[in-house]
């Protein structure tokens, strides 16, 4: 997994756009902007309510028209052709609102004083949003904006990430609680030399299987043939679609792959509940999304010696966030923002008296042993 999204950014490290008389006014008097979550890992589920607040620091006063926040979930596609380039995009969530200014009201504008100032926000999040996700050639991501808007200008933004988890319950999915089966019959060797034949059934107890759940794989391989062979694995892979206005672009990735020995010639192998576990993944069909979708399927793949192709046999499976016949488990609630602050450090809970360039994320995480539960992301500089 990658590293966790930092939820810290100094000023000098996240640019702003400017529009007016330039930018050099507002940098001087602006010594910190940061966007803080209540939550230390950024990640939410569909339903949740989002709470968290901006926080800036100001070396002298300044004179404030209004302070904007937008909340906004987007996807985008993107592939190259033969001839062109495909392309297509999509928001899926869009929250905005102007957040109150506590300031010194002696004309139009607000005056804020030097030091430090919060402007909480909250918003919930609908129940039929899409899971975070990032691919290739398209991704579906969170994030919040937050814009200062000041006399005359410039305007200071910041952004910042966060993800969501979207609800797929596997007892509502058709035949998830079905087991499933498929079996394959194919002769091996080259076009001008068949050794003989390899049989191969690949069975499961259901089809639908919960994110980090484990996954009992059942196999049976009889090599009828008279050649070795080297090996057999199984599989878990996600395939990804990709639209736009005039086509569409599929891609396929291994997730986890579990291997077994060789087969010797008239020998067999037998894989008795072998247990493949499901990595942290969205779920299937990103539905929410009509430029993206994903689908999950197992894949036995076995290898003969010499010059010979592979024989595969694909098996499809859904991944939810519910699993089959179980009720969900409660999530971790977090206590929406603080009372009271004070100046020169950040509010607790979501911070300790720590040096501005470290997360304490990464401190929460080793203490309690929290993994994120949405896929990772990576930090862009494309955010608008």
């Amino acid at each position: 997994m990658e590293e966790m999204k930092t939820l810290v950014f100094k000023s000098a490290e996240t640019s702003s756009s400017c529009s007016g008389g330039g930018c050099g006014g507002m940098e001087s008097r602006l010594e910190k902007f940061q966007i803080i979550f209540n939550n230390p890992t950024a990640t939410y589920h569909v339903s949740d309510t989002v709470y968290g607040y901006g926080w800036v620091i100001l070396k002298e006063p300044i004179f404030v028209q209004s302070v904007c926040l937008e909340a906004i979930g987007e996807a985008k596609v993107e592939w190259m052709t033969s001839s062109d380039i495909q392309a297509s995009d999509e928001e899926v969530f869009n929250y905005t609102t102007v957040l109150p200014i506590k300031g010194d009201k002696d004309c139009s504008d607000d005056l804020l004083h030097a030091g430090s100032h919060y402007f909480p926000f909250e918003f919930t999040l609908p129940a039929k949003l899409p899971s975070s996700f990032k691919g290739k050639h398209g991704r579906l991501r969170y994030y919040v904006r937050m814009t200062i808007t000041t006399p005359g200008g410039p305007h200071h933004e910041r952004t910042s990430k966060f993800a969501v988890i979207s609800n797929l319950d596997l007892n509502k999915e058709p035949d998830a609680s079905l087991p499933v089966e498929n079996d394959t019959f194919e002769a091996i060797g080259s076009w001008c030399c068949v050794a003989g034949t390899v049989t191969a059934t690949l069975r499961l107890d259901k089809k639908g299987f919960a994110i980090k759940e484990a996954i009992p794989v059942w196999a049976e391989i009889k090599n009828l043939s008279t050649r070795r062979i080297c090996s057999t694995q199984v599989s878990l892979i996600q395939n990804v679609t990709y639209y736009s206005f005039r086509g569409r672009f599929s891609e396929s990735s291994t997730l986890v792959t579990i291997h077994k020995g060789s087969v010797a010639p008239r020998g067999k192998q037998t894989w008795q509940r072998e247990l493949l576990s499901i990595p942290t993944v969205a779920p299937s069909h990103l539905r929410g999304c009509k430029i993206i979708d994903i689908q999950y399927y197992l894949e036995l793949s076995i290898k003969p010696a010499g010059i010979a192709r592979k024989v595969k046999l694909p098996l499809d499976i859904v991944i939810g966030t519910v699993p089959v016949s179980t009720v969900s488990s409660p999530r971790t609630s977090y206590h929406p923002l603080p009372s009271t602050v004070s100046d020169n450090t950040c509010p607790y809970p979501f911070f300790e008296a720590v040096c501005d360039k470290v997360c304490l994320t990464e401190k929460v995480c080793l203490k309690h042993n929290m993994i994120p539960t949405a896929p990772p992301w990576e930090e862009d500089d494309d955010i608008p």
